[in-house]
């Protein structure tokens, strides 16, 4: 039966490393050139004559130079031959050519290296890198949209509740006391219905923003739904979160609608272990209603009793 491999052996007979796209090289054991392929010719733009009896460390830049002789000709002579090994190479006219090696070490003690121009591939590696930078960018991006409130730039409800269940669990551990309080602009659907809808998310981005500056850098702050604010805090306690409170009172009546001062509701609650953000919410809503049938603009905290 025909073997088909050993025609094409012998059509492959009739050719030489010249007609193959890469570049080739041999070198003796005393790493001397003894024979390059056209492809130095073509590619490389060197003349034959320049290259074949020249230590290959002639082609090399400094750095690969280092490389070679230090990485490159100890695997050689441990394990005949290397791979997808990295280097720099000079051509002609001193240009700075990347590419990437093979080598292996033939029964008659001559290295064969073949070779291939990687500026296109690093080139490529670099576009990847630089899409992956931008992937990045993006997701990082979205993450952050889809975390914050697009007018006020606060957390949003799905984010405060997360990030609020993961301070709870860390005040827990520590033992610190944590609160929660609800804001609510008091009469807010009045603004928007005599003063247009610009006017009311201009109050609730200058709300936003005083909230922001008046809290902590361990506070989370959100605007939790329409004209209610939400502001978790890890480490107070019951007089200080009415302090706060107080001045939160003051700092609003600044923001002027009209001629009107900006007012609110305020409705505080503490966590206790075993609590969740949802069970701490729902009693500083609770508090928030009370507030709210005293006649508003006032905090009140929680209380079962």
């Amino acid at each position: 039966m025909e073997n088909k491999n050993d025609n094409f052996k012998e059509k492959f007979l009739n050719y030489s490393p010249d007609e193959f796209p890469n570049g080739a090289l041999v070198t003796n054991d005393s790493k001397i050139i003894v024979y390059v392929n056209s492809y130095f010719t073509t590619e490389l733009l060197w003349k034959v004559d320049d290259i074949v009896g020249k230590n290959i460390d002639f082609l090399l830049t400094k750095p690969s130079c280092i490389f070679f002789q230090s990485y490159i000709v100890p695997t050689l002579s441990h394990e005949k031959m290397c791979q997808e090994m990295q280097l720099t190479i000079f051509n002609a006219r001193g240009i700075r050519i990347p590419i990437t090696v093979n080598a292996a070490v033939g029964e008659d003690g001559y290295v064969y290296w073949s070779f291939f121009n990687s500026s296109k591939r690093d080139q490529l590696y670099d576009e990847l890198i630089k899409a992956r930078e931008r992937l990045i960018e993006t997701t990082d991006e979205l993450k952050l949209l889809a975390s914050v409130d697009d007018l006020t730039g606060l957390l949003n409800r799905r984010e405060m509740k997360y990030q609020s269940n993961l301070a709870l669990k860390d005040a827990l551990s520590e033992q610190h006391l944590a609160g929660l309080l609800i804001l609510d602009i008091d009469h807010f659907k009045k603004i928007n219905d005599t003063y247009g809808h610009l006017e009311g998310d201009r109050v609730l981005k200058k709300l936003g923003q005083l909230l922001t500056s008046q809290s902590e850098k361990t506070d989370l702050v959100s605007r939790f739904g329409g004209e209610e604010f939400l502001i978790f805090r890890p480490n107070t306690n019951k007089d200080d979160m009415l302090l706060f409170c107080k001045k939160l009172h003051v700092l609003m009546a600044d923001i002027v609608v009209g001629t009107i001062s900006l007012k609110g509701s305020i409705g505080v609650s503490f966590f206790s272990e075993r609590m969740t953000f949802d069970d701490v919410f729902t009693q500083a809503d609770s508090a928030l209603y009370n507030a709210k049938e005293l006649g508003r603009n006032r905090t009140e905290i929680y209380s079962n009793n």
